[in-house]
C-alpha cells in the first residue's frame, strides 16, 4: 500500500512539467535570448516526459 504522500505525486509531475514547458517554450521562443534554442527545446522535452509520466501513473491507476 502507497504512503498518503506517493498519493500525490502525480499531480506534482504534472504541475513541474507543465511549469517546465512554459518556461522551455519562453526560452526557445519567447522573450530570453541569453540561452540557446537548444537549451529552451530540451527544458521544453523534459517537462512534456513529465507531463507524460504523469499522465501514465494516473491512468494506470484508474
Amino acid at each position: 500500500m502507497a504512503s498518503p504522500e506517493a498519493k500525490f505525486a502525480p499531480i506534482g509531475a504534472l504541475r513541474g512539467g507543465l511549469v517546465l514547458m512554459v518556461v522551455g517554450a519562453l526560452a526557445a521562443w519567447g522573450p530570453v535570448d541569453s540561452l540557446p534554442g537548444w537549451v529552451g527545446m530540451t527544458i521544453l522535452l523534459i517537462g512534456a516526459l513529465l507531463v507524460a509520466v504523469a499522465l501514465g501513473i494516473r491512468t494506470l491507476r484508474a
